[in-house]
Formats: structure tokens, C-alpha cells, sequence
């Protein structure tokens, strides 16, 4: 049965999204080879064309990266048959290399590579604006404003790609691909051609004396270019004998139209915009006394006025910022400026709870980071609960000493006031200054979990170590006169379950290692309650800024955190390089085996294709033991004993390694039985501040389990320090 976007029904209606209607434009256009990298918001471009590619006898391919999904496309096209390429405004960053020298080579078959820029950066690190990339490439761009001029600049694009044999730039914004409208269907064309390759290397080898001979090519194109925008149909004026003009592009133009009396004013609205159509906008500004450009992002066309020495009332005069995107209300009130309309009070806005972004219930993520934050530990007092009782003290002195004597605890309890109580243990800091106090090296820090020994065959009683801690964390033997410091009991410190106001509790800490992230749903790691994730530039970033701070001489642990498939995107090339110049970093891939944030696309690793058909699995620790990683483990994040463990021999091993956290995405399989907490419940805090599941909140003094949102990974069990969550029996 065909789908709304394969029904071959000219002039019906569909309800299409931005990214839809492209996909339809390219089907209409008889498309045959579609490449991309998921990205928000230009995802459900190839995700559309994927469910019809066998039915329409279209190839498509989730690539691993925009620079391959572009030259895959590239490849099509240089044989004839009409391809397409989508991604997301900083994909094209990435593909940019292989699209400059595009230009110079042409394409055969037509081909277009659809660009979605993101205005308020929905879910993005830049607002960058395409329209300038078309000028630095020297490569067509249509603008679309809505669903409808989607669907018809991607049909149309074809045409003119093979028309100047040049790849046309696309261009969306979120609210165009991912607004609805009714879109009208035109007629599905049936192109035949056979994949034929011209072997002349003059043509497609840019050594420098082709691509100088190419250069010039390129330019008499362009001269061609100019002319088709400024007779192109998405570029049009409605001449209403008014001495205003508006003239706009994008969903700007149409914001305009909302807010104003349409009749009263001469319109020109730009879809072709680079080339620039000048002569267009000269003789519509002829016709009017005053003009007004409304864009979204940068002043695109207002430059490209300017520079026809016409006056314009712009951004700056509107108030219009070249930040965020544009909406009716703010397009009206930057028109009211000009006295165009009468500015409306803004509606009050409804008073709803916030909803910050957060790791999905379950989240293997979180698993990681709770076990990374974890690793060094110390004991933690809740002021607010604690007494003053001393309990600890004697609970630390029976167990460690043997004896009923709270002088002899590494626990102690400040009595400030009747009301202000804290108890205080080593806090393993990083670089302690006590360790570098001691004058006869008497005391020593673990790499691995950051806790305090004391030699005592070498320690003289002097003191020193206490005078240097500035938590006064450190007990003097009143027998031996040598320091007695918290060791935790070996990750399970008996002064916890003896504290009767639940005030003491065994917290972990992120600022004893550097950690620097990546692009993916476990960059949300740099959110509280997790705080983790301590960097984050571009994708596969991070494994090489690991590298540098390493080579620049920081002192703490390095961590990069990556998932997988930014790991196959661009990771590799990272993990080479600390490989082959030995930078003491661990590479932590989170592996869910699927590209989770942007909807569940599959990955070389997950033994799928976009069009649903078996692939070879791609193994993550063969490659990083192929590219020079000697040391690769794998752990299971819910697992966070075994994680630790594994957490620690990394802190212990000095050069480059792999650490692999690898389980899937709890939002593939099916849920186990959800959990509840019991009345062993001590109100502690530490599932809710430090492990920090959306499923599991604080109301009043009572923690809950919202069994609709728990899917029973069962990690907050090991989490509570109480027992006093168990899963609920059927």
C-alpha cells in the first residue's frame, strides 16, 4: 500500500512536514541514491525516503558521517542518476571539504544537498547561516519558507543542477522542516538512466591545472546561475502600488505577511538567493520609496541591498537580533517601530512547571557517569540532619581500632552550636595537600580511589598533615600521636547504617577528573544532578582535547567521553592519534548501538541499514585494538560494581585506553518490572541527588518510584545505600 509521500496522485494533498515534502520533491524528481547523517533537524529526510526506497527503487543509507554521505551522493551523480544528500547545518561543516572542490568538478546527474539550519539551537552549538556558505562555495542555494516551497525548490533543484551542472544548495529552518502544512503533490516523473561513469580524469582529478581550468568554468556557471534566479519562480513580486515594500526570504517573509494588511504593501519574496538576484530587487525597489527586509539569522540580504546602494530599514532599525529565531510577534513589534502596525500587548504566558533536559529513565548513561563519579569517594554529612550524637565515632573506633574510644575514629563529629552539627572525614583530594606535607613521605594517595595511607614506620608524629588539611578532617592517635585518616572501609563504611538521623552517606565527586564530552544524548551529562561532562565542541572533539590538555601538562586523569556512533563519525581518527603519540587518555565509548538522540537510527554497529536489510556488525573493540589501543575493556554500566572496578584500573594504568560501556538503549528492549521504594527508606538523598532518575523524586521527607516511568533497569538498587528499594513481583 502506498504511503502519503509514494502516491502517485498529481495535485491531491498530503499533511507533510518540511523534511517530508523534500523527500517528496526528490521522489517527484525520480531520485535515486540518498545519503545522510541523522542530524536535527534534517533527520526525517532520509528516514522518509528510506520506508519507500525499495517500493520506489531508491538506494538509501544512513552514512557514518556528512563528508561520506555527501561524497556517496557525489559518486551517484558523477554517473548521471539524480541523488540527494541531507544533514544539519554543522554537518555541512563537515562535508565541507569535499563540497568546495564539488564546485569546481560539477556533477552529471542532478543533485541536491538539503541543509538544515537550527535558529534558537533546538538542539544544536551554533546558529550558523548557510546562505553565507553558498557565497564562500560558490554553490546555488533555494530558501525555503514552508512545507509547500520545500517540496517544489528539492523538485525544481534537479532541473537546474543539470541545467549548470552544479550541485544546488537546499536550505530549511527547524520550523520548516519540522512544521506541518497541507502540501499539494505534483507528478512523479520516471527518469531512466543508466549509471555511466566518464573516465576523462581532466574532469574529475583537481590537480592544479585542472581545477584553475575548472575555476573558470565555475564562474560562467554562476554568470548562467544569476540569471535563473532572477527569473525563477521562487523568486516573485506582488506589485500592490504601495510606497513600502517588504522584502523577505524564509519563514520570515511569511511571519511579515501574518502581522501586516497584505494589500497595503508591494511584497518580494526571495527563494533563489544566491546567486543574488539584484536586477529583480532593483526594479522592485523602483516602485517603491521605501524598503524593509525581514530575515531570520544573519543579514543575508540586507547586505546584498546595501551593496546596491539602495536604502533599507533593517535589522537594526527593527530591533530584529541576528540571534534565536524569528516569530509573528517579534517580526510585529520590529515593524511597529517603523509605525507599520499598532503593537500588541503579548499574551500572558501560562505558568507551567519547568521540564529542564534530562537522561532518559534508565539511561545507561547515568549508570556511567554515577559508577565515574563514584570512583573516588568520601563520606558525606548532611548538616541539616545531623545531631551530633557522635555514634560514628564510636562506630568508626570499634571497627577500626577495636576499641569503644571516639579519639580514636577517623570520624569527627564539630559541635558548633546546639543546633549546628557536621561530622567531617577525608574528602581524597585531589593532589592532597596533606600527602605533599609530609616531610618523611610518610603518607601515600591512591590513583585509584584517591584514599589516604599512612606509613606509620615512617611517620615521626609531626603533624604536619593535620596542620596542612583544610577540613580538619585528620585524627590525631592520642596513644601513638600519628594521624588516623578515613579509608572508607574499603568502599563500605560501617559509620553510615550506624548514623540514626540518616545523616551520613558515601558520595562521589567529578572534579577530581577532567572529562570532556561529545555530541550525543550523554552530553546531557553536563546537567545536574550527573555534572559530569566538563567540555563539549564538535563531534569527535573531544578525544582530542583530551589529548592536548594531557600533552599540556594537566595533573588530573583525562576521560573523553564519546558514543558509538559518533565514535565510527568521527572518533577514529582521534583515537589514532593519542594512540600513536601516546596520550595518557581513556576513550569511554558509550555504546548503546544506536544513534538515540536524534531517533533511534541504526549504526555500523547495530547489524541494521537505514533500509531495514542485515549488515555486517561492526565491533567496536576489534577497532580500537586495530588502531594501537592496547589496553580495551568493556563493562556493563548497570553493572556498577564491575564498572568501578574497571574505572579503577584505568586510573591505575598510565598511556592510552578504551574503556566501553556497552548496553542497549533501555527505549529498544522491553521494560522488567518497575521498582518501589521500601520502608527502609532513610530519606538519604542519594538516589535523588547524586544519581539523580527521573522516575524516582522527593516529596516532602518521602522518596517515590513512578512505576509509569520506571522500565526496571534496576541500577537505583545498587545505588541506595539502605537496601530499601526492591522490584516489584507480578
Amino acid at each position: 500500500m502506498a504511503s502519503k509521500i509514494s502516491i502517485d496522485k498529481p495535485g491531491s494533498f498530503a499533511l507533510l512536514n518540511g523534511d517530508e515534502a523534500v523527500a517528496r520533491g526528490a521522489i517527484e524528481a525520480s531520485v535515486k541514491v540518498a545519503a545522510a547523517y541523522p542530524g536535527t533537524p534534517s533527520t526525517e529526510i532520509l528516514e522518509t525516503l528510506a520506508k519507500v526506497s525499495k517500493e520506489l527503487g531508491i538506494y538509501s543509507e544512513w552514512s557514518i558521517n556528512e563528508a561520506v554521505a555527501t561524497e556517496v551522493a557525489v559518486g551517484a551523480a558523477m554517473t548521471g542518476v539524480r541523488s540527494i544528500v541531507s544533514m544539519k547545518h554543522v554537518g555541512l561543516n563537515v562535508a565541507s571539504d569535499a563540497v568546495m572542490t564539488l564546485a569546481y568538478t560539477g556533477v552529471e546527474g542532478g543533485m541536491i544537498i538539503v541543509v538544515c539550519d537550527d535558529p534558537a539551537l533546538h538542539s544544536s552549538q551554533n546558529e550558523q547561516d548557510t546562505r553565507y556558505f553558498a557565497v564562500h562555495s560558490k554553490i546555488p542555494l533555494l530558501d525555503a519558507g514552508n512545507p509547500q516551497e520545500a517540496l517544489d525548490m528539492a523538485r525544481e533543484a534537479y532541473e537546474i543542477s543539470e541545467k549548470l551542472r552544479l550541485p544546488i544548495i537546499l536550505r530549511l529552518t527547524t520550523r520548516v522542516a519540522h512544521g506541518k502544512a497541507k502540501v499539494k503533490l505534483g507528478n512523479m516523473q520516471k527518469i531512466e538512466r543508466k549509471a555511466e561513469f566518464d573516465k576523462d580524469g581532466s574532469k574529475w582529478v583537481m590537480i592544479p591545472s585542472n581545477a584553475i581550468r575548472q575555476h573558470r568554468v565555475l564562474e560562467k556557471k554562476l554568470v548562467e546561475a544569476k540569471q535563473l534566479a532572477e527569473n525563477s519562480c521562487f523568486n516573485f513580486a506582488e506589485d500592490n502600488g504601495s510606497d513600502i515594500g517588504i522584502v523577505g526570504s524564509g519563514v520570515g517573509f511569511y511571519y511579515a505577511r501574518s502581522v501586516l494588511d497584505t494589500k497595503k504593501f508591494s511584497w518580494l519574496k526571495l527563494g533563489f538567493v544566491y546567486p543574488f538576484p539584484s536586477d529583480l530587487v532593483k526594479t522592485f525597489a523602483s516602485k517603491v520609496k521605501k524598503l524593509i527586509v525581514i530575515e531570520e539569522l544573519r543579514p543575508y540580504i540586507e547586505e546584498h541591498i546595501q551593496r546596491l546602494k539602495l536604502d533599507i530599514i533593517g535589522k537594526s532599525e527593527l530591533g530584529l537580533e541576528e540571534i534565536g529565531e524569528l516569530t509573528p510577534d517579534k517580526v510585529r513589534e520590529g515593524l511597529s517601530k517603523t509605525n507599520l502596525t499598532t503593537k500588541q500587548e503579548k499574551s500572558q504566558p501560562i505558568d507551567l512547571p519547568p521540564r529542564p533536559p534530562a537522561l532518559c529513565p534508565g539511561c545507561t548513561h547515568r549508570a556511567f557517569y554515577y559508577a565515574l563519579n563514584m570512583v573516588n569517594q568520601s563520606v558525606n554529612c548532611n548538616s541539616t540532619k545531623c545531631v551530633g550524637c557522635g555514634i560514628c565515632e564510636y562506630a568508626c573506633s570499634v571497627e577500626k581500632e577495636k576499641t569503644f574510644n571516639p579519639l580514636k575514629s577517623r570520624i569527627r563529629v564539630m559541635r558548633i552550636d546546639q543546633i549546628f552539627n557536621f561530622a567531617v572525614t577525608c574528602k581524597a583530594c585531589i593532589n592532597a595537600p596533606c600527602v605533599a606535607a609530609c616531610p618523611e613521605e610518610a603518607l601515600t594517595q591512591s590513583k585509584k580511589t584517591g584514599t589516604i595511607t599512612v606509613d606509620e614506620t615512617k611517620c615521626k608524629g609531626c603533624c604536619w598533615c593535620v596542620e596542612a588539611c583544610r577540613f580538619g578532617a585528620i585524627s590525631v592517635d592520642p596513644s601513638t600521636h600519628k594521624p588516623l585518616i578515613c579509608d572508607k572501609c574499603g568502599g563500605d563504611p560501617k559509620c553510615i547504617p550506624t548514623c540514626p538521623e540518616s545523616a551520613l552517606s558515601l558520595t562521589g565527586r567529578s572534579d577530581d577528573k577532567i572529562v570532556t564530552g561529545d555530541i550525543g544524548c550523554y552530553t546531557l551529562g553536563v546537567l545536574p544532578p550527573v555534572k559530569t561532562v566538563q567540555s563539549c565542541l564538535c563531534m569527535g572533539a573531544g578525544i582530542s582535547q583530551a589529548a592536548g590538555m594531557v600533552h599540556a601538562g594537566v595533573k588530573d586523569k583525562v576521560f573523553s567521553v564519546i558514543g558509538d556512533s559518533t565514535f565510527f563519525h568521527a572518533g577514529m581518527t582521534g583515537l589514532i592519534n593519542i594512540a600513536y603519540n601516546k596520550a595518557n587518555v581513556c576513550v569511554v565509548i558509550m555504546d548503546n548501538s544506536i544513534i538515540a538522540m536524534t531517533g533511534h537510527q541504526p549504526t555500523p554497529g547495530s547489524g541494521k541499514t537505514a533500509m531495514g536489510t542485515d549488515a555486517k556488525v561492526i565491533k567496536i573493540p576489534e577497532i580500537a585494538k586495530a588502531l594501537g589501543i592496547e589496553k580495551v575493556l568493556t563493562v556493563d554500566p548497570y553493572d556498577l560494581k564491575a564498572t568501578k572496578a574497571a574505572l579503577r584500573e584505568i586510573l591505575e594504568f598510565n598511556g592510552p585506553s578504551v574503556l566501553i560501556s556497552k548496553r542497549t538503549c533501555p527505549m529498544l528492549v522491553a521494560r522488567d518490572n518497575p521498582r518501589e521504594i521500601t520502608e527502609k527508606c532513610t530519606g538519604c538523598g542519594v538516589c535523588t541527588t547524586y544519581f539523580g532518575c527521573p522516575a524516582i523524586s522527593k516529596i516532602g521527607d518521602k522518596t517515590e518510584i513512578d512505576p509509569t516511568l520506571c522500565v526496571g533497569c534496576g541500577v537505583c538498587e545498587a545505588v541506595c545505600p539502605f537496601n530499601a528499594i526492591r522490584r516489584i513481583e507480578k
